[in-house]
């Protein structure tokens, strides 16, 4: 009779432990699929995708600025060059080997870069999937995956570009793979793996520093929920992702180090950039976020209420102790991500959507579980949020074919970014380029990179951008007058002048040498030779050689010099 008793009792129990109960309820309660791993991958592989598809109509759109950067840095790189070389920017260097990646496999023209965006984007949502399903359950972990690529195409968060902070949340869904294999087997290897990858985010976007505290206190917090706990092996596993932290950062200065650009490097990532992420006061950064933030909610309040819900229901309800943990300080610390100089630029919000979407995944998952008890109809647990799920991605998508079924990406740009010069870059570069040297140089007076990158043809300075010139800060005359020497020094072929607001961010108290040195350089030593129209709306309009010779009728335009002693050659 005891030994009956014990073996129904293990029926109801099966690890003997009273906490099990809890872990059970937490995990998907519809047994017909729940170990049924085939299933789940047909179902991730069904989103990833349908997002691919969608993305696909977006991989012919011209480059913005931020992506021109990267690529010009790219190209830079897979011809030898080392960052901050030839080319300045605060942003550490993760980024551009990325795009060098990229593109050494696809090609170095925006179509390989988006290609190779998609798929590292696809990788984004299997590795989310893998690591979700562990930490929670496989449905959460198929819904928090679904949610990302829904919510990361967005065209309210420039979803369509390859901006740095999809690489930082690719690395930070690696991050989170490793560290689920972590908790697995408690090998060092994954504990330096899961540093490293939080390290690399970090080179990817500077932002991602607060996903290395997220990673840190969720590791050391579990370790000490381990029984028995085992202090020396808490401390060499803690020191061990330390590690893979660090590393990262350690290989770049020792390459700027071995290169000779520690000097630049350290000035543009670390002097300049601190003075740029003391940012904006909080007055005007709450207006920003409420301009920028207003779309996205209008676009995808549900899944935002879901999120909300989620963080409620993860605290209040039969959660482990570790998932509480695990959800709420990744949320916590992925919204912080988002805030470094209160900017709140549209793009600066993708590192908080994995966050979101696994609070929303929560949210439909317990509902589903919830429902299928109340009713005694277990599929109702499996199909109950893969429907919401649906409906939502059906729901966001309708409403904004226009974006989402594009069969004109390069008037999508123009509609998306107006009067910045993107789309009529490809054609200005174009003019360049057939007209001119493999060893000639140019000079863009604007931060419009992707310029000298679509030209093939090297900059004649390293400011490949101009709001650091026109930023209020103690180095901007400086920036100017190197800015001024390197192109008096390099004699570049071609000369392009950006009279487009947004291409310099001018403000009323900046210095005004450059614009004072460009009028009379540029009349001394060059001759116009194109000139592009840009209006409110509808086409820019393209004049070259002699009908370029004219004023223009509106008050966005680009120029194109040539030097004069060249067009007497």
């Amino acid at each position: 009779m005891f030994a009956r008793m014990k073996k129904e009792q293990r029926k109801k129990n099966p690890s003997g432990n009273p906490q099990s109960k809890k872990k059970v309820e937490a995990k998907s309660s519809f047994s017909a699929f729940s170990g049924n791993n085939n299933f789940y991958l047909i179902v991730i592989a069904i989103i990833v995708g349908a997002v691919s598809i969608i993305r696909w109509r977006f991989i012919e759109m011209p480059l913005e600025r931020d992506e021109g950067e990267y690529a010009y840095f790219g190209h830079l790189i897979l011809k030898g060059i080392t960052p901050y070389k030839e080319a300045y920017n605060m942003k550490l260097p993760g980024i551009y080997y990325m795009y060098a990646l990229i593109m050494a496999i696809f090609g170095q023209s925006y179509k390989g870069i988006h290609i190779g965006f998609l798929l590292m984007n696809a990788g984004t949502m299997i590795l989310l999937f893998q690591s979700l399903k562990k930490f929670f359950n496989p449905m959460t972990g198929i819904l928090a995956a679904g949610f990302y690529g829904l919510m990361a195409m967005s065209m309210n968060y420039l979803g369509f570009a390859a901006h740095a902070t999809h690489f930082a949340v690719f690395y930070v869904a690696l991050s989170l793979f490793f560290f689920s294999k972590y908790e697995e087997n408690k090998k060092i290897l994954f504990a330096i793996l899961t540093g490293g990858m939080l390290g690399m985010a970090f080179l990817m976007k500077q932002q991602a520093v607060y996903f290395i505290l997220f990673g840190g206190i969720v590791f050391l917090v579990f370790q000490f929920l381990d029984k028995p706990i085992n202090i020396r092996k808490i401390i060499l596993n803690t020191l061990s992702f330390s590690a893979g932290v660090f590393i990262p950062y350690i290989l770049v200065l020792l390459l700027m180090f071995a290169t000779g650009t520690f000097t630049k490097f350290w000035f543009w990532t670390v002097q300049y950039a601190s003075k740029y992420a003391s940012g904006l006061p909080w007055e005007q950064g709450k207006d920003l976020l409420n301009m920028t933030f207003s779309p996205i909610w209008e676009e995808q309040k549900w899944i935002w209420i879901l999120a909300g819900a989620g963080a409620v229901v993860v605290l209040f309800t039969k959660f482990s102790l570790k998932q509480k943990i695990f959800a709420i300080c990744f949320a916590v610390f992925a919204a912080l991500a988002t805030t470094p100089g209160f900017y709140f630029r549209q793009h600066y919000f993708i590192v908080v959507l994995p966050a979101t979407a696994l609070l929303a995944a929560i949210t439909l998952d317990y509902a589903g579980r919830f429902l299928a008890q109340q009713i005694k109809i277990n599929i109702i647990g499996l199909a109950l949020p893969l429907i919401v799920l649906f409906f939502l991605f059906n729901s966001i998508v309708s409403k904004s074919k226009f974006y989402y079924s594009t069969d004109n990406p390069v008037g999508l740009c123009k509609a998306i970014y107006g009067t910045n010069p993107f789309t009529e870059s490809v054609e200005i570069a174009k003019y360049i380029k057939a007209n001119s040297s493999d060893t000639d140089k140019i000079a863009v007076l604007g931060s419009e990179p992707q310029i000298p990158f679509y030209a093939d043809r090297k900059s004649a300075t390293g400011h490949i951008y101009t709001y650091g010139l026109m930023e209020i800060h103690d180095y901007n005359l400086k920036m100017q007058e190197e800015m001024i020497s390197e192109i008096e020094k390099s004699k570049p072929l071609y000369m392009v002048f950006c009279n487009i607001p947004f291409s310099w961010l001018s403000k009323p108290n900046s210095p005004k040498r450059i614009f004072d040195w460009y009028g009379k350089y540029s009349q001394d030593n060059y001759n116009v030779v194109g000139m592009v129209d840009i209006p409110n709306q509808g086409p820019s309009s393209f004049y070259w050689g002699a009908d370029a010779q004219r004023n223009p009728k509106n008050q966005n335009c680009v120029w194109i010099f040539k030097r004069k002693d060249a067009v007497k050659k």
